[in-house]
């Protein structure tokens, strides 16, 4: 029975639990903008989600006329699994069904997508943050940035000036000093060099997003509700992007100023402010209920934030009646600390009052307090997590895998920490130091003098040039270390086996900034700024695998407190509350700047007091039940002066002292967390896990990566060329092979191949395609889209993809999905995504009548079976996968498949 608009509106605020006054005043509000102040642990992303319910259901809003912005992906996954939970609850099914067509993540990622999809950049790839500074090590001697100075260094102000220029739309005009001139002169080099490889950086991405939607603003006025979370983070570009995107529709912001922690990217609360100037008619309003966290903690948090001088709002109210603790704990010294800390989690955790997995230590920085911590917890096998920029290389193994890696080049180092005074090991020095490392993190695979041998053996081979690519270094490396050793069913060998994974990572990451354009492979070359970039930029940027992406590990998490906005754990401890430490001494030390102060507000991105207030603010409020903040007053036998904080916590109310002679207080901790939330899968995922559950795990838990190739982005330019051949058949009235032939010329690319071959490897896919397309003629002229995406919940959980082609069957439609060769995938595996975007079609309301895979290098087409029959079984067998990656189920399949597998040298199930 359907509900009426009342009926759903009600279900919609009550389940499964009332929301507040304030919080239903949010979702039912009818204003055109709307700015919501959320404080922490006030459900905002359950406010967010109702109101994006409200507006589907009830407000019957296109799904289309939606985009919602998170700060994270994490965040943005958890809001679009409520929303399919909700919408699937309430009976919308043909909603439900539609739900992809709506966009919820990072603002990066939709200027990705408006970028791919309107303005050209369709077949452009994407550098992170890290693999722009791989990039940029590599061209910025061409662009001058090693005259002088320290060439990284160097490097890592002219990424910052950039985030700058970009971040604050910094005209060029303005540009008019002698160093503001250069500065542009190297950007335009950058730029030039960045287009030549087809690629985009993040910030860039919103600039290109932003310059375009001024030019053609009509690409973003399907969107009739814009909303953004964390708005009190955005800068300059994203603010202009929001309103760009907004001028037709209506804009509905959340945020809270008082967390406002991300200024030295950039981040303005202003706008925040601003919002109801610049929008007159906005309507603002306070949700101060916090639902997380007890009494204490609350009362604690809001005392604290009464020492802000810029911003008071309104105190959080507890919800939660329990009382909680905040505690103030002063120890002798640093060792003191660390030892306590230690005892307290050790007994609650035998005592079975809380796991590991609910206990968080939070830092102003970890390399700077983390260490003591993360040796102790070792020597008393507690298991950990650490983030952090140093994170993975305080994991002994890792570093020493860093060593051995920095040995490979003849003149390999290994710089000894930043700021130490000792001589960088060199040589023989190396090898031994990198050994002892890996016997330290690895007890269970120490290598003997046997083992060395080998070890010189393998790095003769690499310089030797028997390797094709780093992924094959590292897995060969990896089995001579004794890897086929190590268990993933146990968590310390899990944690161990996540983080290598991670270094391979960091491998992929600067290999594929140093082989863009196709530049020929030199072994000595490329160890030589491998050895460099570990030393100079890696070893202090590259984090641990997170507990998620390990796969719910149970295990204390030690973490920045920039990194844990967002999140919460029963037990947060804040050690280390010692002048210098926090507030941190870095704030308000100049930087330097490549672009002139007087054209941005230096002060924001050098940071004051205010701003690091806001962070203590943050760690206090990740506490669902207790906060324990502590100090220590010696270190190194002589006095430590604690942080200036210690003095704004120690008189609150709420507060409890402790000493080192005393144990925490007993307490009920809220263990187990949220309700599992829908995990979205990719088709291509759902076909991984199908051919074995270990390798699922190594590629896309654990972050494995497969080799380079100078073919990586042959399957992708040839769908790209299709899909464009399709757009000029439509808009240009050009027959299939002659629209082919132009989209091929206009748009082969590969991007990790030399031009004299890429072009021998056009010219034979413009073959394979026009053949294709003369052969298939009829086929081409019944497309009716291309690269469709769907978007469909399953039982437990969500599928996405995106359907190659959709052709025109009378009344109906067929199903196509393109591969590059009948040898690259099984006919089972191109039946399955067949079936699942039938599926995804079906719920849509379409009428699949064929499916097809085509093989373009053959020119060959084979029928896929979508009879309601075969997909319902095939639907079957996908939700019976999925339920058993959710339960953690990565048991080995070894077969036929181990032929073709990336990772079966490091795999000791392999056939």
């Amino acid at each position: 029975m359907s509900l009426s608009p009342d009926q759903l509106t009600e279900k919609i605020l009550n389940e499964p639990r009332p929301l507040s006054d304030r919080q239903r005043r949010a979702v039912l509000c009818d204003r055109t903008h709307i700015r919501i102040i959320a404080g922490a642990g006030a459900g905002k992303t359950e406010t967010l989600t109702r109101r994006i319910v409200y507006l589907l259901l009830v407000q019957q809003v296109e799904p289309s006329a939606i985009v919602a912005f998170t700060f994270t992906e994490k965040a943005a996954q958890s809001m679009k699994s409520r929303v399919y939970e909700r919408v699937k609850h309430l009976g919308g099914d043909e909603i439900c069904a539609r739900l992809g067509e709506m966009f919820i993540g990072t603002i990066h990622g939709y200027c990705y997508r408006l970028l791919e999809e309107h303005f050209g950049y369709g077949d452009w790839g994407v550098l992170d943050e890290k693999q722009e500074m791989a990039y940029l090590m590599r061209v910025g001697w061409a662009l001058g940035l090693g005259r002088s100075g320290y060439y990284a260094t160097n490097c890592e102000d002219f990424v910052n000036a950039l985030n700058v220029y970009y971040g604050e739309m910094i005209p060029e005009e303005g540009l008019r000093k002698k160093k503001d001139r250069e500065f542009l002169e190297k950007l335009r080099r950058y730029e030039a060099s960045l287009d030549q490889h087809k690629r985009l950086t993040f910030n860039r991405m919103v600039q290109l997003a932003v310059e375009n939607l001024q030019h053609r603003p009509e690409v973003a006025e399907h969107v009739k509700y814009l909303i953004v979370d964390e708005y009190q983070d955005i800068n300059h570009a994203q603010d202009e992007l929001i309103r760009l995107i907004g001028l037709g529709g209506s804009i509905f912001v959340v945020g809270d100023p008082r967390q406002t922690i991300y200024q030295w990217r950039g981040s303005d609360e202003q706008y925040f402010e601003e919002f109801t100037t610049r929008y007159p008619e906005a309507v603002t309003i306070h949700i101060t209920e916090n639902r997380r966290s007890t009494v204490a903690v609350i009362e604690t948090a809001n005392g604290f934030s009464d020492t802000f001088e810029d911003q008071h709002y309104d105190h959080m109210d507890p919800v939660r009646r329990e009382q909680g603790g905040a505690y103030l704990a002063e120890m002798q010294s640093d060792i003191t600390e660390v030892d306590w800390i230690a005892d307290q989690i050790q007994a609650l955790v035998r005592e079975e009052k809380c796991s590991y997995s609910d206990i968080a230590l939070l830092f102003r920085s970890v390399s700077t307090s983390a260490p003591p911590f993360i040796d102790e917890f070792r020597r008393r096998d507690i298991p950990f997590v650490v983030g952090g920029k140093v994170g993975l290389f305080r994991r002994p193994e890792i570093l020493g895998i860093g060593q051995l890696f920095a040995w490979l080049w003849e003149d390999g180092f290994w710089q000894q920490g930043k700021w130490s005074r000792l001589p960088a090991l060199r040589g023989e020095d190396l090898l031994e130091e990198a050994v002892v490392n890996w016997n330290q993190g690895i007890p269970d695979l120490a290598l003997e003098a046997s083992d060395v041998l080998n070890l010189r053996r393998w790095k003769d081979s690499v310089l030797n040039s028997t390797y094709d690519n780093f992924s094959q270094v590292f897995g060969e490396l990896l089995v001579l270390l004794g890897y086929h050793g190590l268990d993933p069913d146990d968590v310390r060998h899990a944690v161990i086996m996540a983080n290598l994974g991670r270094f391979n990572t960091l491998l992929t990451d600067y290999e594929t900034a140093i082989m863009l354009g196709g530049r020929r492979r030199n072994w000595e070359t490329d160890l030589k700024g491998l050895c460099w970039y570990l030393n100079t930029y890696a070893s202090s940027k590259y984090e641990e695998q997170t507990g998620d992406d390990i796969g719910g590990v149970d295990a204390v998490q030690l973490v920045t407190i920039h990194q844990s906005k967002g999140l919460e754990w029963p037990l947060v401890f804040v050690p280390c509350m010692v002048r210098q430490r926090f507030p941190s001494s870095m704030v308000g030390k100049g930087r330097t700047w490549l672009i002139s102060p007087e054209l941005f507000d230096v002060a924001k991105y050098e940071g004051d007091l205010e701003s690091e207030r806001k962070l203590m603010y943050v760690a206090l409020t990740r506490a669902k039940d207790v906060a324990v903040v502590s100090y220590f007053t010696s270190m190194n036998g002589r006095r430590k002066g604690r942080s200036a904080f210690v003095g704004d916590i120690e008189d609150l109310p709420h507060v409890e002292p402790l000493s080192q002679r005393d144990t925490l207080p007993d307490h009920d901790y809220a263990t187990g967390g949220a309700a599992d939330e829908l995990r979205t899968f990719s088709a291509g995922e759902i076909v991984d896990y199908g051919k074995c559950g270990y390798f699922y795990r190594l590629r896309h838990i654990w972050g494995y990566e497969p080799g380079l190739t100078d073919y990586l982005g042959y399957g992708q330019t040839l769908h790209f060329c299709l899909r464009e051949a399709a757009d000029l058949m439509k808009n240009e009235d050009l027959s299939p092979m002659i629209a082919v032939a132009t989209a091929v010329d206009r748009n082969f690319y590969m991007p990790f191949m030399t031009e004299g071959r890429m072009e021998k490897i056009k010219r034979a896919a413009k073959n394979h395609l026009m053949r294709f397309a003369e052969k298939y003629r009829d086929d081409m002229l019944r497309i009716r889209e291309v690269e469709t995406r769907v978007e469909f919940p399953v039982q437990n959980a969500i599928v996405a993809g995106k359907v190659d082609v959709i052709l025109h069957d009378g009344d109906a439609v067929e199903v196509r999905d393109y591969k590059t060769s009948d040898t690259a995938t099984t006919p089972e595996d191109s039946a399955l995504q067949v079936q699942l975007y039938t599926r995804g079609l079906c719920v849509l309301g379409e009428t699949v009548s064929r499916g097809s895979v085509a093989f373009l290098e053959e020119a060959a087409v084979d029928a896929v079976d979508v009879t309601e029959q075969a997909v319902a079984g095939t639907m079957a067998r996908v939700e019976e996968d999925i339920g058993r990656i959710l339960s953690g189920d990565f048991t080995a399949c070894p077969g036929a498949v181990c032929e073709r597998c990336d990772y079966q040298g490091i795999c000791r199930w392999r056939a």
